[in-house]
């Protein structure tokens, strides 16, 4: 038994002529559905290599960010550098102890007397840069604020403005002997 063209065609109910028509026509039918299979691959692909290259940039950003913060961090610590070596109080060494706080644990450094007076009232400020520690006037350590303040490591701020009007003790000074 034959195919139905074969079948219909031998029952007299379609010509030769229309059978090579409509094998023309299903095969072009056939051409159009691979090419359109084609094209949605090819989509498929754009698509593809869109994402890639978001996921590519994407990527680029987030490396040029994080060269640029290093680089940020890195002036910073270049600038506060600059000022500590540039400001730093030579002529503090003597015969008392002063002591103040760097991560949690109490460190000592030697100084005279006036520049504990100094420390204390808030004339002077300490700073810590690569384990090495600074003694600023008060200038430059606001400038070192202003850039980070992780660098100050001791630093009095003046508060006579904002003294408490109920404080029975606010008339009395407190007496040299009670420095720690």
């Amino acid at each position: 038994m034959g195919s139905l063209q074969d079948q219909l065609l031998k029952a007299g109910l379609t010509t030769e002529h229309k059978m090579k028509v409509a094998k023309t026509e299903k095969r072009k039918q056939q051409k159009k559905k691979k090419k359109k299979g084609a094209t949605s691959d090819q989509t498929d692909l754009q698509k593809h290599i869109e994402q890639t290259k978001l996921a590519q940039q994407q990527k680029a950003e987030a490396q040029n960010k994080a060269k640029q913060d290093d680089l940020k961090e890195r002036e910073q610590v270049a600038r506060v550098k600059q000022i500590l070596e540039h400001h730093n109080q030579a002529e503090i060494k003597g015969d008392r102890t002063f002591n103040f706080t760097y991560e949690n644990k109490v460190k000592e450094l030697d100084v005279n007397e006036q520049t504990q007076q100094a420390l204390s009232k808030g004339r002077l400020a300490i700073c810590v840069l690569e384990g090495q520690f600074y003694v600023l006037e008060d200038e430059p350590a606001k400038k070192i604020a202003e850039v980070d303040e992780k660098y100050i490591v001791f630093h009095v701020e003046d508060n006579n403005d904002k003294q408490d009007g109920d404080d029975p003790y606010a008339g009395y000074e407190v007496p040299d002997d009670l420095t720690w």
